[in-house]
């Protein structure tokens, strides 16, 4: 279905540490917690898996360590047929994610950059090959290789997706005219000062962030509410699909993954937002990161 598409994924690679508790500890308490275990993870690394399990041919681009952790990762990838070859592997030490999940699968993130923090920005625009038609990027590298990446895929007309995770600062304005942003709450709350906790506060922020990227859509992420979509003039939002919620962990990645790929298959922008939410419905049913990325079949089931 998504075997015409070229992607090339700019972003984190981390081994995830998953700590699994019935309630998180306040300060100074200590619990016992149920189980713990280690999973592939990083932003970049859990879209360009997403987008693989769903067809697409995908190119990572990125930094490890010659480590442990940075060879299993590394080897992960090249197993879902993901070219590894845009990925450094001198970095300082592989990234590492500690996740926090709680009894009701909300999660708290604790990211240790790492080599994530070393990626030389002009290498990694030398990566992005020609044949590219997408590009996908996250914020959990450093600024100037986002904005490097993203002005050169605009600049040669590819398709380009932008997760605003983690919340953070970023000067928008660097990067002009994206064809989606896309942040989920807390991130939008960090770019614009507005929590978008009503339709008047989604349509405010959405505004702010249109005007600071002139990006083409703004599809901000309201979790368990489903999504909304700014085009410039009109705002629509779209319901979440109900499931068992067991970890939250990669649903922002898994929606953002899956709604690039059917805007480039379809160019609807509104069954890509309803294509993203199935597919978020679907990670947040099951444990893990990358163990939770869906196939087409798994999505047309929801």
């Amino acid at each position: 279905m998504y075997k015409n598409i070229h992607a090339a994924v700019v972003g984190s690679i981390n081994m995830d540490l998953i700590l699994n508790m019935k309630k998180v500890p306040e300060i100074g308490e200590n619990v016992l917690g149920t189980s713990y275990g280690y999973a592939n993870g990083g932003k970049g690394a859990n879209q360009a898996s997403a987008l693989a399990q769903l067809g697409a041919k995908v190119k990572m681009i990125g930094k490890v360590a010659d480590d442990a952790n940075g060879n299993k990762l590394l080897e992960n990838l090249k197993s879902k047929g993901i070219d590894i070859s845009g990925v450094a592997t001198d970095g300082s030490q592989t990234g590492l994610a500690a996740i926090i999940l709680d009894g009701d699968g909300r999660n708290r993130i604790i990211v240790y950059e790492g080599a994530n923090a070393e990626i030389d920005p002009q290498q990694t625009v030398k990566s992005i090959e020609g044949k590219t038609n997408l590009l996908l990027v996250q914020f959990e590298t450093a600024e100037d290789v986002v904005v490097n990446a993203v002005n050169h895929a605009i600049k040669n007309n590819i398709t380009t997706v932008i997760d605003c995770g983690p919340a953070k600062s970023f000067c928008l304005e660097k990067m002009q005219g994206a064809t989606i942003l896309s942040p989920n709450e807390s991130e939008t709350k960090a770019l614009t000062g507005i929590y978008p906790d009503s339709n008047d506060n989604i349509l405010a922020a959405a505004k702010v962030l249109k005007e600071r990227s002139k990006a083409k859509y703004i599809v901000l992420k309201l979790g368990e509410r489903g999504c909304a979509l700014y085009d410039g003039e009109v705002l629509k939002t779209f319901s979440s699909y109900k499931t068992n919620v067991v970890d939250t962990t990669a649903a922002g990645d898994c929606f953002t993954a899956a709604l690039a790929l059917e805007y480039i298959n379809s160019g609807d922008i509104e069954k890509a937002c309803d294509f993203g939410n199935k597919a978020g419905a679907f990670a947040v049913s099951r444990m893990g990161a990358e163990n939770s990325m869906p196939t087409i079949k798994d999505i047309l089931k929801i």
